[in-house]
């Protein structure tokens, strides 16, 4: 799947993962289920459930597979104050 776009809404299945490439500063939210977000070369596994979300801190390649079932991810651009948004997933 190619996204060109600084927004979407994606349903992702359990057997489709999304991949995305050079993807640092988007933001992936989960609006419905549970997301599972791995990078290439980082040790950390990223949970988001509903409302939660995550900004990409790496250039590497991620996968985002939903958790139980479906899921519902909204993709897009960062904003200069995105890190501090209320609902944002603090990863260290």
């Amino acid at each position: 799947m190619w996204i060109d776009t600084p927004n979407a809404r994606l349903e992702l299945t359990p057997h489709d993962p999304l991949r995305l490439d050079d993807a640092r500063g988007t933001v992936l939210r989960a609006v419905q289920g549970t997301l599972w977000i791995t990078i290439d070369d980082d040790p950390r596994d990223i949970v988001l459930d509903d409302g939660e979300q995550f900004v990409v801190d790496s250039g590497e390649p991620l996968l985002v597979m939903p958790l139980n079932g479906r899921a519902t991810l909204d993709v897009r651009e960062a904003q200069a104050d995105c890190r501090t948004e209320a609902g944002s997933k603090a990863i260290t």
